[in-house]
């Protein structure tokens, strides 16, 4: 079997949005006034899908072979990835065995000399993980399977994303979660330096909430978004260590390493980062100083689902939790699967994201009485619900 191409497809369906967005996080932008008073998402952010009414369409690359199976991946956020994956890494890919990932993700991670991070990476992940969804096809077993794994139960941890920071709507919202038997819940900061000391209330105001909402026992995180500066966080932290969260995630920008030091050697909450650190040799450094207590990379921006196993593998080996960022649900949860739990606890469940802009597309919902099903579906697992589908076009580069 020899790969054919490498196309883009658009998919349309019918789907009523099923949450309403609540508040925006924090994020780097925000010292910069105008940014800052933006109560909607950051500006220029892409989007996964576009909306026309009641009709959401999502754009997918597909990879094609000489035998008619094909292997897929998507809705992809960033359109340049898909153009750079069609037009850029095509040609070193058509024509070979689609069986050999590994050989594969070599050749692409040596065609351009900034194939080791940004949209050029990001390219290569979309196409590694679409490369998986067609081997497991071939073979006939989910992804999961293929990697080693065997856990086909994951535990979930609701990120809550998009909702309401209200301490009344949010107190519902948590208490709403934790009904469906999810035991974990990461929430996101909305304020950060430039809102001074009435946004540190704010801030913590919500984390008390939560705590006394959910219960001590209760798994509570809590992500930054690159949105905070040093001072800023050993301030928070001073309080917000009595609510005892698990983690609290991309408290700096990831180049920010020194700044992340002087946190660790000043703070006993544990850090999380990964999903803006790409391939493990970016990884590595963190994992050898011991900064990060978990590490987040995303399999759709660190190299696709080949690399994320290698970095978790590494997180292994310094006793490091490894707990994908869930932009995609499903190529983190294969991930997950193959690992054991003690280093892959979780799988992240972005409520309001996957539920309206990603998992609409499918035929099957992952998430049953608190958990992730992975179910044993060929590939991905990803099956485009041809009941709801108003129409599929090529997309021509």
């Amino acid at each position: 079997m020899k790969i054919t191409s490498l196309k883009i497809i658009n998919h349309t369906i019918h789907h009523t949005p099923t949450h309403t967005h609540g508040d925006r996080v924090v994020g780097p932008l925000d010292i910069y006034e105008e940014y800052n008073l933006l109560q909607s998402s950051e500006k220029g952010m892409p989007m996964a899908v576009e909306r026309n009414g009641d009709e959401l369409t999502g754009a997918f690359l597909v990879i094609t072979t000489d035998e008619g199976v094909e292997g897929i991946h998507g809705p992809i956020n960033y359109r340049a990835q898909l153009l750079v994956a069609v037009e850029g890494l095509a040609p070193h890919i058509i024509g070979r065995d689609p069986l050999e990932t590994r050989l594969i993700w070599d050749i692409m991670s040596r065609f351009d000399r900034h194939s080791r991070a940004g949209i050029m990476l990001m390219a290569i992940s979309a196409v590694d993980i679409a490369l998986w969804d067609l081997k497991g096809k071939i073979l006939g077993q989910p992804v999961y399977k293929l990697l080693g794994g065997g856990r086909d139960r994951l535990r979930p941890y609701a990120s809550m994303l998009g909702h309401s920071i209200d301490l009344d709507e949010a107190k519902k919202a948590a208490l709403a979660v934790k009904e469906k038997g999810i035991h974990a819940q990461k929430w996101f900061f909305r304020y950060g330096p430039s809102s001074g000391n009435e946004g540190v209330r704010k801030n913590l105001d919500l984390a008390f909430m939560l705590r006394e909402t959910l219960g001590d026992d209760y798994e509570l995180m809590f992500d930054c978004w690159m949105g905070w500066n040093i001072s800023y966080a050993l301030n928070i932290f001073r309080e917000l260590a009595a609510v005892k969260p698990m983690w609290v995630e991309e408290v700096l920008r990831p180049h920010m390493k020194d700044g992340y030091r002087i946190l660790k050697a000043n703070t006993d909450i544990p850090l999380s980062a990964g999903e803006h650190l790409y391939l493990r040799q970016e990884v590595v450094g963190y994992l050898s100083e011991g900064i990060f207590r978990v590490i987040q990379s995303d399999p759709e921006w660190c190299g696709g689902i080949t690399e994320a196993l290698r970095i978790a593998d590494l997180c292994e080996v310094y006793g490091t939790t490894f707990i994908p960022h869930g932009h995609s649900l499903m190529p983190a949860a294969h991930v997950v699967a193959a690992m054991s739990p003690e280093i892959c606890p979780y799988v992240e469940y972005l409520i309001h994201f996957l539920e309206d802009t990603m998992l609409p597309f499918f035929d099957r919902k992952w998430l049953n009485d608190g958990y992730i099903y992975m179910g044993n579906t060929p590939g991905t697992g990803l099956v485009i619900n041809s009941e709801i589908l108003v129409r599929s076009e090529e997309v021509t580069p």
